[in-house]
């Protein structure tokens, strides 16, 4: 019931303030158009409709004072017709005075536009279009694809579906691009060339031969990582095996269609024919050695020096607070009953627990072609979880707590001690923090990998 009559209370204010800004708005609009200022007086009276289409006096006066903005426009329109101005300036006179009728239209108020003036605007118009496709082509011609596509893109706002202007537009915004991508993929700058392909094939996957050199571009310029691996200083094969799926999952999700990752059941493969083992391949004459079988440009070595687990312990402490309770007393002027709230001191239970876990691994890129170490960093993170929660065994909502030994009946200090009696006394999992630091460590790698290759490849 309180919820309705605040809706409603809500909405009644709301429409009483938007009456009252219409009515001030529309005094305004009054008030210059008595003064001659009619374009400014019909400006106050839309604003006054939008802010309530049921303002009749509104809409009187933007009947008057609109319809006056409308024919000065619509003179300018026959002005520059007559005075035979280039055809834009006619065309736009008539749009904007077309605008304005519009605007008023939307809002409850109708203002005239004569046939007479509507025949010669379609006149115009046409003339108008003619010139403007004409001076595209021209400009096709001389390849000025940026110029053609400005002029088919008014063509296209002025009359959509004009003859093949829209075509005409699409290929003059995308035969640069393409032959942009074109000559980056001959100079061998295959992440330009796919730069600009790409955005090709998004507007028209059929523009031309696009698509195939895209993929070309992408095919030429992939630069294949195989992860070898991973090495250890701690005893849980367990650890170092998830911190390499992560690192693994790290980098097939980045978003770059350059970064290949060697399949990793092809990796164990060669890796078990080659007698390597799966227990780490540490120097870098042997990753070298291993990469080059299975196809890759580099390699990713890695080796998890620490992960720790620090699981907290559960903190309880004793708080004084107070519990509010009402009596009902008789008040000795009046001898009226009345309630009063009364406070009784009590205790509760507070508690905390943290949990903590710490990862440190480094790793390195090292190039198959070369032996050279591309990359090389020392990763740290860490991460946790706690809980903190409030206990009490008597009536939860009239607890409040205690400040310098009085009843603290601040708001805030009493939405605090609430938010903790019914605080959540589940603690994370430490599996759960182990895969967050685990992730969020993999994935700084794999940025810092990416931000490598894209300044190693244009």
């Amino acid at each position: 019931m309180r919820i309705a009559l605040y809706i409603a209370v809500l909405v009644a204010t709301t429409a009483l303030v938007s009456c009252s800004g219409s009515k001030s708005f529309s005094k305004k609009g009054y008030k210059l158009d008595q003064a001659g200022l009619y374009a400014e007086a019909a400006d106050m009276y839309l604003q006054s409709l939008q802010r309530s289409n049921k303002n009749v006096d509104a809409k009187i006066g933007l009947k008057k004072t609109g319809q006056m903005v409308v024919n000065d426009r619509l003179s300018q329109f026959f002005r520059s017709t007559s005075m035979e101005s280039p055809k834009s300036n006619s065309v736009d006179a008539f749009l904007k005075a077309q605008a304005f009728a519009d605007r008023a239209q939307m809002l409850g108020v109708s203002l005239e536009i004569p046939d007479h003036y509507k025949s010669e605007f379609a006149t115009v118009k046409g003339e108008y279009l003619v010139e403007l496709y004409t001076q595209g082509q021209e400009l096709m011609a001389k390849q000025d694809f940026k110029g053609a596509e400005v002029l088919f893109s008014r063509i296209a706002q002025l009359e959509p579906g004009y003859k093949d202007a829209s075509s005409l537009q699409s290929i003059a915004y995308l035969e640069p691009l393409y032959r942009s991508g074109k000559e980056a993929l001959s100079a061998g700058r295959y992440r330009k060339a796919y730069e600009d392909l790409d955005k090709v094939v998004a507007k028209d996957p059929a523009y031309k031969d696009a698509t195939g050199l895209k993929a070309e571009a992408v095919s030429k310029g992939q630069y294949s990582i195989a992860v070898l691996p991973f090495s250890s200083a701690v005893r849980s094969k367990e650890t170092v095996a998830r911190v390499q799926a992560y690192a693994i999952t790290a980098l097939t999700e980045v978003n770059d269609p350059f970064l290949k990752v060697v399949d990793r059941e092809n990796i164990e493969r060669i890796l078990q024919e080659q007698r390597l083992g799966l227990s780490g391949v540490v120097d870098e004459q042997t990753a070298v050695n291993a990469g080059k079988l299975m196809g890759a440009q580099s390699v990713l070595m890695g080796t998890v020096m620490e992960y720790r687990e620090e699981p907290g312990t559960l903190r309880k402490s004793t708080k004084e607070g107070f519990e509010s309770y009402r009596v009902r007393e008789v008040d000795p002027v009046t001898n009226e009953q009345r309630y009063v709230t009364k406070y009784r001191p009590v205790k509760y239970q507070e508690y905390f627990q943290e949990n903590k876990v710490f990862l440190s691994f480094s790793y390195k890129l090292v190039s198959l072609e070369t032996g050279e170490v591309l990359l090389s960093k020392v990763v740290e993170q860490n991460a946790g979880a706690h809980i903190y929660y409030v206990n009490y065994e008597g009536n939860k909502e009239d607890l409040l707590p205690m400040r310098n030994g009085l009843v603290d009946t601040n708001d805030r200090a009493r939405r605090d001690l609430q938010g903790l009696l019914s605080a959540s006394r589940e603690m994370k999992p430490m599996s759960a923090i182990g895969n967050e630091v685990m992730r969020n460590s993999c994935s700084g790698m794999a940025g810092a990998l990416q931000q490598h290759l894209a300044s190693v490849l244009p």
